[in-house]
């Protein structure tokens, strides 16, 4: 299933033009370091299931990619202007 919302995601990611991916990803980028970290409390951890699927290492991963391909996107803008 996440294989597949993935690549419907990258599948319209690759329609937009570079001014508007760079959008996208930079809206994702503010929408991420804008997150405020929890504050731990003993409800909050309260479900197991959650507690470990926020910090499993693919979630992690996922978030350094965005990262990574925004800075990619808007190295190759800059060199294309």
């Amino acid at each position: 299933m996440v294989k597949q919302t993935n690549s419907k995601i990258v599948r319209e990611i690759d329609k937009l033009n570079e001014n508007e991916t760079l959008a996208v990803l930079d809206y994702i980028s503010e929408l991420l370091s804008n997150r405020q970290l929890p504050i731990p409390s003993e409800t909050q951890f309260s479900d197991d299931l959650i507690a470990s699927l926020s910090e499993n290492r693919e979630n992690r991963c996922a978030r350094q990619v965005v990262e990574w391909e925004k800075a990619r996107r808007r190295n190759n803008y800059q060199r294309a202007a």
